[in-house]
């Protein structure tokens, strides 16, 4: 009887134990918190507008040799060789070289090389995004079979980019964007400029 009452007694104490620690859990998991969910909206604005002011410039390269003949054995003789350059602003892309050969006094032959080059310069100038974080643009050149050509990247404080490329690149009908960049890694581009030609 001793034993029964002991056991009894062990059991309801523990009972007790057991439900007097689980009621502060049971209140806590009873607590309420509000937490707010507000996401502030961000938007990135691209540059307004971009001016390109684009050019071509050709340079002519002229080189005139003059050769003494042996009229022995018809083998020719560097003489004298002179080159000379010039440079004009064109409205076509002008690539090529023409060689000519005349005949000259006492056992001389004249040879003119003449090399055509053109280059095409380009500068891109933009508005400034109003924009928080801006830390600089991007200048992309978009191709005309799809393909996006990295130009330039800027800082924020800068505003226009310039570059020098062979005119041969006006076959593939280049476009230019400009992209808002910033620190925390969003970005805007600006929609595409017109062709750029000579």
């Amino acid at each position: 009887m001793f034993v029964i009452r002991r056991m009894l007694t062990v059991v309801g104490l523990t009972g007790a134990v057991i439900a007097s620690a689980s009621v502060p859990a049971w209140a806590a998991f009873a607590d309420s918190a509000k937490v707010s969910t507000t996401i502030a909206t961000t938007t990135v604005a691209a540059p307004a507008s971009v001016t390109v002011n684009d050019y071509c410039v050709t340079t002519t390269t002229t080189v005139t040799d003059t050769y003494a003949i042996n009229p022995g054995n018809g083998y020719s003789t560097l003489m004298s060789s002179s080159t000379s350059t010039s440079t004009a602003v064109s409205t076509s892309n002008v690539q090529g070289t023409t060689t000519s050969t005349v005949p000259g006094a006492a056992n001389t032959s004249t040879t003119t090389t003449v090399t055509k080059n053109t280059d095409l310069h380009v500068t891109a100038s933009w508005t400034a995004s109003g924009s928080r974080g801006v830390n600089g643009y991007a200048v992309t050149a978009h191709l005309v079979d799809g393909t996006a050509y990295p130009m330039a990247q800027t800082t924020a404080g800068t505003l226009s980019t310039s570059q020098t490329v062979d005119a041969d690149n006006l076959a593939y009908q280049p476009r230019l964007s400009v992209t808002t960049l910033t620190n925390y890694g969003w970005t805007a581009q600006s929609a595409l400029t017109g062709y750029i030609s000579c």
